[in-house]
């Protein structure tokens, strides 16, 4: 499951404010925390979304966050984090910590969603562990060990213009028919994980026969690698988490198919909301980006099967009602 993925679900996200440090001015106007540095938080083992590597990065935020620090004439310095999803993680709130301690500029990889924006609705959130954070010697052992700043408090956000769009759609085994929807599983056993936005899409919109015969899984990095080796014949799943899947696993049997469910959530980079010269310069670089058909260029080299932004506004907050009513 990808770090947006686990962003979606039905329940709202809301979020209050603080004050992080004082930025630098460029001489451009631009606000960073560094002087001639924009900094960017990436997740440091995200497939094809992001990695850190002994020298420099790879995947698909990694290369636009290089394109726009290019684009706006600062040196790109990155802010790697450990990602590792847990049931009671919430990477909304680690996005929200990030930027108010001031530990970088930008996050990219958040989404265009009504609640993931603006002023929190809690006073504080916890930050993520990363590469580089303080370290101080335990009293009980010696060793040096990370000195975490746990609970920080948050200030509002604002996000960019989208640059990619997060889909939905489905998988089967290779030599299998590819099924056109969730309407065309021919009685083969659909796999998906319980808690997502996938999972309640699949119990919504499938059949009575096939919903009983759905089989679910716990969310998590896991999920495809259980459906292969449990021979399960068909899974809905967040396409960007499939593409990091197949580029780890080489050999898989897994085949992504066509379909793409309707319903689906812009990405953009979020900012903190105070820092408008920022959101402002991105926004016009992404467009830049987006018109030259960059996007597309960057997506492939990384292996990520990408799709464009679909609109400028924010989505609203996923109901019930938005599921039942989604074609």
């Amino acid at each position: 499951m990808t770090r947006w993925n686990a962003l979606v679900g039905l329940l709202p996200v809301g979020f209050v404010l603080a004050f992080g440090p004082t930025p630098a001015l460029s001489a451009d106007g631009i606000s960073t925390i560094r002087h001639h540095d924009l900094v960017v938080c990436l997740p440091r083992n995200a497939g094809v979304i992001a990695g850190r590597r002994v020298q420099g990065g790879s995947g698909f935020d990694f290369r636009v966050a290089e394109e726009v620090a290019t684009r706006l004439g600062f040196d790109l310095d990155i802010i790697w984090f450990e990602d590792e999803r847990e049931e009671e993680s919430d990477p909304v709130r680690e996005t929200y910590a990030m930027l108010s301690y001031g530990l970088c500029d930008v996050v990219p990889g958040h989404p265009r969603y009504a609640g993931a924006v603006g002023s929190p609705s809690y006073d504080r959130a916890s930050l993520p562990r990363w590469l580089g954070m303080p370290q101080e010697i335990d009293a009980r052992t010696g060793f040096l060990q990370d000195r975490l700043a746990g609970f920080v408090d948050v200030a509002p956000i604002a996000v960019t213009k989208g640059y990619m769009r997060s889909t939905i759609g489905l998988v089967y085994r290779d030599g299998a028919p590819e099924p056109t929807d969730l309407g065309d599983l021919g009685g083969r056993r659909l796999a998906f994980q319980q808690g997502t936005l996938s999972g309640a899409i699949a119990m919504i919109q499938l059949t009575s026969g096939d919903r009983a015969r759905a089989r679910h899984f716990n969310p998590g990095s896991t999920f495809l690698w259980e459906v292969e080796t449990s021979n399960a014949e068909l899974a809905i799943v967040d396409i960007a988490a499939f593409d990091s899947y197949r580029k780890s696993n080489p050999a898989t049997r897994l085949k992504l198919g066509k379909w793409r469910h309707p319903l689906g959530i812009d990405i953009g980079m979020a900012v903190l909301a105070s820092n408008t010269q920022l959101v402002e310069a991105i926004d016009r670089v992404l467009y830049d980006i987006l018109g030259e058909g960059r996007m597309s260029d960057l997506a492939e080299a990384e292996g990520l099967t990408y799709t464009p932004p679909q609109s400028d506004e924010l989505t609203s907050q996923f109901t019930l009602q938005t599921l039942l009513t989604s074609p």
